[in-house]
């Protein structure tokens, strides 16, 4: 009998241990409306470098879906670059991502660091603009790209967007790198660094505005920047329709008064077609029903509003995002 009972026991207890793990639920479901089990969508947002603007912006809009909508959890990752991005949403790694307009355009093409078309890439949003920023020092002498010819160049960090916009500014003036004394292939930091150094007679930087490692070299040294005119311009738009005429501020930059004209592109936010498209209506619906708390994260995005989603957007948009904005009337 003693054995029977201890039996009976260690059933009761199995038992007991049964019922409490499936009430503690799963990570997976959430209840719904009508008490039935809601499956959880992992958004894994491909943005940025930690304390860059892509990774500030995409933080807010992580936290946006997170608190309004009940089956996501998007989750913010920090990367390299938009190539990156790019691949990691045709790949199915992430399912939205940051990318600067031309690495989009290219991507969808197959064309320069691409080998063949993203064909799982589409378009969420665009917002807010990035600018070309060619930067010198005031005694250089260098008044526009023409005077580029013979000098040390900073063009960019290898395969990033910068170095596209410094080969399709140069080309579009009817230059190459062979024109220049030296093409240095140089991250953000490294360009302005080199230019304080005199290493480097110029230096293309494309980002949004300000861009961090300009603002700090223009407190030790006096920078200018040199035009993009409207002739070049205009000739990177036939080729490449992402590209758009804009000014830089005047007094943005210590010493630089005047507002420059420069090319600019937009930044997209792109979101793998797989997603399901009731979840990317939800997405893009949500973005804009808490646009001001989005809007507060970055000084980028102060004159972004939900109107300019598809902006000089040259990529598909996802169904479920176009669902959303014909409704809105914004297409």
């Amino acid at each position: 009998m003693k054995i029977n009972k201890k039996i009976a026991l260690l059933i009761l207890s199995i038992m007991v241990f049964s019922i409490a793990v499936v009430g503690c639920g799963s990570n997976d479901t959430s209840g719904g409306d009508n008490g039935e089990a809601v499956e959880t969508v992992e958004i894994t947002f491909a943005t940025g470098g930690a304390g860059g603007p892509m990774h500030t912006i995409g933080s807010a809009i992580c936290t946006v879906w997170n608190d309004n909508l009940d089956n996501v959890n998007a989750t913010n990752s920090s990367t390299a670059s938009s190539v990156v991005n790019c691949n990691m949403v045709n790949e199915g790694k992430a399912e939205v991502a940051f990318t600067m307009s031309d690495v989009a355009y290219l991507g969808s093409k197959g064309e320069e660091m691409f080998k063949k078309p993203l064909d799982n890439m589409m378009g969420l949003t665009s917002l807010h603009t990035n600018y070309v920023q060619l930067i010198t020092k005031k005694n250089s002498g260098i008044k526009s790209v023409a005077e580029l010819k013979g000098k040390r160049v900073g063009v960019g960090a290898p395969g990033s967007g910068t170095e596209f916009n410094a080969r399709c500014i140069l080309e579009a003036a009817g230059m190459s790198y062979d024109d220049l004394g030296k093409a240095d292939y140089l991250s953000y930091a490294e360009t302005c660094e080199q230019l304080g150094n005199d290493n480097i007679d110029a230096g293309f930087l494309t980002g949004g505005l300000p861009i961090a490692a300009i603002s700090e070299v223009a407190t030790t040294h006096d920078i200018d920047i040199i035009p993009i005119d409207s002739e070049i311009i205009k000739k990177l738009n036939e080729k490449y329709p992402i590209y758009f005429e804009d000014e830089i501020p005047g007094d943005l930059y210590k010493g630089v008064s005047e507002p420059v004209q420069t090319a600019a592109l937009k930044n997209y936010i792109i979101i793998n077609k797989d997603v399901d498209e009731e979840i990317a209506y939800n997405l893009i619906k949500t973005m804009h029903e808490n646009w001001d708390q989005i809007q507060q994260c970055h000084s980028g995005m102060k004159n972004v509003t939900p109107e300019m989603a598809v902006d000089r957007m040259e990529i598909p948009l996802h169904p479920g995002v176009e669902k959303y904005l014909k409704e809105k009337g914004i297409i």
